[in-house]
């Protein structure tokens, strides 16, 4: 597998290229077989990887970290300067396998199937494969880009970003300076309704919300009972509250035009019945009124 280069293409700036360059299945595959489980993430050989990847084609780069068993890289093509960068982004670091049944290897990143299987195949080492393919591509066919094309490709996003994103935004902004527009990791997949096939682009995610709650109540003993009036009590039944209590659907700009989208292209009665979906709080009916695929765009808290 890969995609074979045109002569033209194969020396650029005195530098001589491989006559092929791997495709997005063989990076995917190269991607998985890191094990960049977070924690504890030690994702340097995984990213040094990548780095060598962009180096053998002449691209520089450089690396920032927190942690030099976790850190960062940056790398820029250069456009003409008639727009504003464009960033591309993700991840190395995956979710871990522990207590999870799984029937091929997790790392091994075989193909079966028509399928390439594995740990982060999705999320995100499967985008990631994508961007740093397109990346290479535009460097080694001297694609005339109006803007620079900036790759930054960072540790630790499934466990707060704080060697990753954080970092670079920290103490690296100046490199994203100009950007206006970036893509990064893909969540649109894709969503099926009577026959139709729809790619959602994703704009706006479901956010966390953090609370804190005071409960004060009386002073005890664990050998002494009384029923209710403690703080843990309280704590139960306040949570049990949240459980049993659906919050109000708040449906945001970027949630209203997609359901817009999305029903302009059905049957009158379920563009009705999705179109609901953005309706008045009185008569809007809950997600699940609308089966299984209404349940997809349902409040996480529901």
């Amino acid at each position: 597998m890969g995609i074979r280069l045109n002569n033209d293409e194969l020396d650029q700036d005195g530098v001589k290229r491989p006559e092929e360059l791997p495709s997005p299945v063989e990076i995917l595959q190269s991607l998985i077989r890191f094990n960049t489980t977070n924690p504890p993430g030690e994702e340097a050989a995984c990213i040094m990887y990548i780095r060598q990847l962009l180096e053998d084609t002449g691209i520089e780069t450089r690396t920032c970290s927190l942690d030099p068993a976790r850190p960062n890289l940056l790398a820029r093509i250069k456009g003409s300067g008639e727009a504003p960068p464009l960033l591309l982004y993700g991840h190395v670091d995956v979710v871990g396998t522990g207590k999870q049944d799984w029937s091929r290897d997790p790392f091994g990143g075989n193909i079966e199937g028509g399928f390439v299987w594995g740990r982060g195949a999705l999320d995100m080492k499967g985008g990631l494969a994508m961007l740093v393919s397109a990346f290479l591509r535009a460097h080694v066919r001297k694609l005339p880009l109006r803007g620079d094309l900036i790759l930054a490709i960072v540790s630790d996003e499934e466990a707060g970003g704080e060697y990753g994103a954080s970092f670079l935004v920290g103490r690296h902004a100046d490199y994203f300076a100009g950007v206006k527009y970036a893509l990064g990791e893909f969540g649109g997949f894709a969503f099926h309704a009577l026959g139709k096939t729809f790619y959602p682009i994703m704009v706006a995610e479901k956010q966390l919300c953090w609370l804190k709650a005071t409960i004060r109540g009386d002073g005890g003993h664990g050998s002494m009972g009384n029923p209710g009036a403690d703080c843990m009590a309280q704590l139960g039944n306040m949570l049990q509250s949240l459980s049993r209590n659906k919050l109000p659907i708040r449906v945001t700009p970027a949630a209203r035009l997609m359901i817009e989208s999305m029903a302009a292209a059905l049957p009158l009665l379920p563009a009705l019945l999705l179109r609901g979906l953005a309706a008045s709080p009185a008569v809007r009916p809950h997600p699940e009124a609308a089966g299984g695929k209404g349940r997809d765009v349902r409040p996480a808290s529901a």
